[in-house]
C-alpha cells in the first residue's frame, strides 16, 4: 500500500514525523521525550532563535541537490513531500528529495554536517551515521515502504554518500514505541517520565515550569537527602576551583611576562594580554589575561 500525500502544510502537533523518532527512542541530541510531548500537547511559540540555521539549510538545499545530480548522475523525480502512514495516520514522513532506483522510488536524506561533527560519520557508502539519523532514514522508508534511503552529508565542501537499507525490525520496534507514545502520554496528555540525566533537563523544567504560583511546599525527607548532595557537592565544586586557581597563581609568578609554558606533550600554558577598546560611554576600554592550556601552535 503506498503513503497518501500530505497536500497541505501539516500541523507538526498532530503527527509523529522523522526528526521525532530519535526523541522517543531517547538518542535525539537536541530532545527528549518530555520535550517531544510538550511539542505535541503544548507547541512552543516560534522565537526566531533557529530561523538562522533553518535559512542556511533551505538555501543550500538546492545547491546540494545540484551537486547530487552532478556528481552521482541521480534523476530527481520529487522533493520535500510529506507523507502519512497509510496504516498509522498519526505517523508521518517528509522526505527531502526522491529518485528513481532500479525497481522503485528511493529516499534521500540531505544533511550539513558542521566539519567538528565529522568523526560522527563513518565510511562512504555504509550506514555509519549517527543514530538519530538512522531512526529518522528507517522511520521515512517506515512510511513510505521504500527499500532504501540515500543519504548526503555535507560536511566542509565534501559531500559525502551514505546508503540506509530498510531494516524491518528496526521499523517495527519504532512503530511500536511510537504508537504506544502517542497513545499513552500524547492523546491523553499525560507527562512521560522525566530523564533527569538528559543532558538537557534543565532546558526541559523551564518549559515545564515557566513560572510560579506563590505556594510554598514543605520539605520531606527525600528533599533533605537531595539538599545533603546538593550542598555537598557545591562545596566540592568550591574547593576545587580554590585549587584550580591557586595552581593558576603559582604558574602565572612562575611565568611572569613570558607568553607560554611549553611542555613535551605539545601542549602549553599560554598567557596573552586581551585589550578591548570602548564603544559607549558606558563600556569604558578593559584589558585582561587570558590563561589557558592549548597545543603551543595555537599561540
Amino acid at each position: 500500500m503506498n503513503a497518501p500525500l500530505l497536500t497541505t502544510q501539516a500541523d507538526r502537533s498532530k503527527f509523529i514525523g522523522g526528526s521525532d523518532i530519535a526523541a522517543i527512542l531517547g538518542v535525539s541530541p537536541w530532545k527528549n521525550a518530555v520535550d517531544l510531548w510538550l511539542d505535541k500537547t503544548q507547541p512552543r511559540v516560534e522565537d526566531g532563535s533557529n530561523v538562522a540555521a533553518k535559512r542556511r539549510g533551505s538555501r543550500l538545499e538546492p545547491y546540494i541537490l545540484d551537486m547530487i545530480r552532478e556528481e552521482y548522475g541521480l534523476t530527481i523525480v520529487a522533493c520535500n513531500e510529506r507523507y502519512v502512514d497509510p496504516r498509522t495516520p498519526f505517523l508521518a514522513a517528509e522526505i527531502d528529495a526522491e529518485y528513481e532506483g532500479e525497481h522503485q522510488r528511493e529516499n534521500i536524506e540531505i544533511k550539513t554536517v558542521h566539519p567538528f561533527k565529522s568523526k560522527e560519520w563513518g565510511d562512504e557508502l555504509t550506514d555509519e551515521l549517527p543514530l538519530h539519523y538512522i531512526a529518522q532514514a528507517q522511520h521515512g522508508l517506515g512510511v513510505t515502504g521504500r527499500e532504501r534511503c540515500r543519504v548526503f552529508a555535507l560536511i566542509g565542501d565534501d559531500l559525502k554518500p551514505y546508503v540506509v537499507e530498510r531494516d524491518e525490525e528496526l521499523i517495527s520496534v519504532m512503530r511500536e514505541k511510537a504508537v504506544d507514545f502517542w497513545n499513552r502520554f500524547v492523546l491523553p496528555k499525560v507527562q512521560p517520565p522525566l530523564n533527569v540525566q538528559d543532558k538537557n533537563v534543565l532546558e526541559t523544567l523551564k518549559r515545564l515550569y515557566p513560572g510560579t504560583d506563590g505556594t510554598v511546599i514543605q520539605a520531606m525527607q527525600e528533599h533533605q537527602n537531595w539538599r545533603g548532595v546538593f550542598e555537598q557537592a557545591k562545596e566540592m565544586r568550591d574547593h576545587y576551583e580554590a585549587i584550580v586557581e591557586g595552581a593558576k597563581v603559582h604558574l602565572l609568578a612562575e611565568m611572569g611576562n613570558a607568553a607560554a609554558i611549553a611542555f613535551p606533550d605539545g601542549k602549553a600554558f599560554i598567557r596573552k594580554v586581551i585589550k578591548k577598546k570602548a564603544y559607549t560611554v558606558d563600556f569604558a576600554a578593559t584589558q585582561y589575561v587570558d590563561f589557558r592550556l592549548a597545543k603551543l601552535k595555537e599561540q
